[in-house]
């Protein structure tokens, strides 16, 4: 399990439609994610990791059960802590999340 950065390290910062504070870097590499405060026990949800900022995270999986307001503990490469779900975009089986750092650690 190996974080690879993409060749298009990170999304320019005079983006017009860009609202984020942090800058994206695009990255391949798994995540698992574990549900806090839930009611049912369940299993981690293996996902890959679309890209990265100081803030966040974005990621793609086969989860439908994902969505705003929720808490996961998290696990990758690059780091691991808690997030909370910011969005989640199903189309047909491909789903994406967007998730927000509430408490985490880096190991780069």
């Amino acid at each position: 399990m190996h974080l690879k950065q993409s060749l298009l390290a990170e999304r320019p910062p005079d983006h017009e439609e860009e609202r984020r504070r942090n800058p994206r870097q695009e990255v391949q590499g798994v995540i698992f994610l574990k549900f806090l405060k839930s009611d049912f026990r369940s299993a981690a949800i293996r996902a890959v990791l679309i890209d990265l900022s100081a803030s966040g995270f974005r990621v793609s999986h086969t989860s439908k059960e994902l969505c705003s307001g929720q808490e996961v503990a998290f696990c990758h490469d690059a780091g691991e802590g808690m997030a909370r779900v910011v969005w989640t975009r199903i189309v047909g089986q491909s789903v994406e999340s967007g998730f927000l750092v509430c408490q985490g650690k880096r190991t780069e």
